[in-house]
Formats: C-alpha cells, sequence, structure tokens
C-alpha cells in the first residue's frame, strides 16, 4: 500500500488545484523529466527486485485525443536473481530485462485532465552475468571449476494507467502507474551440469513528472 501512497498524493493534488489550472494549448512538444520508482514484492526466495529509485526524460508531442489510440512503452529494468549454491543461498546477480513494447487503449479528457488507460505487449532481451561472489561461490562446490550464466528473450506485457494535468498553457504534469509482467528463462552452466529455470521478473512502474512546451 506504501508504494502506491505516492500516486495517490500525486492525484489529490491534481484534483485541489484544478480550479486554477489552464489548458495546455500552446504545446506541439513539451520536453522535461520524470522521477521513477521500480520495485516489486518477493514472489519467492529466487527471484526478486529491490527498489530502484532515479530521475528520467519525459516528453510530450501535442494534444492527448479522447478516443482509442495506440500507445508504447521501453521501461528497461533489472531484477535480481538468487539460486541455491551448495545448499547456500546466493544471489547469481542482476537479470536485465529490456522491452520493446507497443499497445493499445483509451484516453479520457474531463477538464484538464487526460486520463489513459492501456495495455502493452512486446519482447524483451534478456541478460545476466554472475557476479563474482556467485561465481566464487560455484567453484567451491566439490567438482566445480567453471560457471556462467544466460538469460532467454522473453514476451512481455504491461497494464498501465497514466494521468496528464495542464499546470498552465506551458507546463504539464504526468503521473504513471503499470505493472510488468516478465518470464525469462535463466540458465546457470557448470562442468558439473546445468540449472535451468524460469524467473518471474515481474515490476511495478511508478512515475511523476513534469514538461514544459518548447514549441
Amino acid at each position: 500500500m506504501t508504494l502506491t501512497r505516492p500516486a495517490v498524493l500525486a492525484l489529490l493534488l491534481l484534483l485541489s488545484t484544478a480550479s486554477r489550472a489552464f489548458p495546455q494549448s500552446e504545446n506541439k512538444f513539451a520536453l522535461g523529466g520524470e522521477f521513477t520508482v521500480k520495485t516489486s514484492d518477493r514472489a519467492s526466495t529466487e527471484d526478486y527486485s529491490l527498489a530502484e529509485f532515479g530521475p528520467g526524460l519525459l516528453w510530450r508531442i501535442g494534444e492527448p485525443k479522447s478516443g482509442w489510440g495506440f500507445h508504447w512503452g521501453l521501461n528497461w529494468y533489472a531484477v535480481k536473481i538468487e539460486r541455491p549454491v551448495a545448499a547456500t543461498v546466493t544471489t547469481l546477480g542482476k537479470l536485465h530485462v529490456r522491452p520493446v513494447m507497443a499497445g493499445y487503449g483509451y484516453t479520457y479528457l474531463i477538464h484538464h485532465y487526460a486520463i489513459t488507460a492501456a495495455v502493452l505487449g512486446g519482447y524483451a532481451i534478456g541478460a545476466i552475468t554472475l557476479d563474482p561472489p556467485a561465481v566464487d561461490a560455484y567453484r567451491a562446490t566439490p567438482g566445480v571449476t567453471t560457471a556462467s550464466a544466460s538469460a532467454s528473450n522473453t514476451f512481455v506485457v504491461k497494464p498501465e494507467i497514466g494521468v496528464w494535468f495542464d499546470v498552465s498553457r506551458k507546463v504539464g504534469f504526468n503521473v504513471n502507474a503499470g505493472y510488468m509482467m516478465a518470464r525469462p528463462d535463466v540458465t546457470v552452466v557448470t562442468n558439473a551440469g546445468v540449472d535451468f529455470r524460469t524467473a518471474r521478473a515481474d515490476r511495478f512502474i511508478l512515475k511523476a513528472g513534469l514538461v514544459y512546451s518548447i514549441r
């Protein structure tokens, strides 16, 4: 519940300032920045992701229109993977998931708000490299001298909802929340055998940012 509290507070702030806002009618291309929170609940002892916070680039082209339309997204992220090595749970490293997505959604315009609900899907490139402590843990196992890991590419799905709010004719505010679902395969190869498992690389993504119209 604490993860969604920033989004709730942001939406309440937008509602409280609606009477003082103006449509961002001069916007052809707006550029700005956003702050992103990426996290997920720890579903098992093998696949989990810690919370990540960071800035990013945000832009807006034209004005939103009411109705159905196409949408796209990237949303690259990483998930930590753990596996039992010699009866000890060991962090293998970060599983990087780099999706390219497109989808369809509906936008509803009300006063100075544009509310969009969409479902995106696509294909993600997976990659993982064993951390040095994980390599050492495998080499400490009797009969093991080499260890390496690889991750498969996978299909991804992300339902999301976003709100654009026109603070003024030049400034726009955006809040977006979505849940990424990804199931890549992670394979660890040693000279003693192969460990092949499917990882749950899901992620909750919350973004909030401002843009300024430069055209």
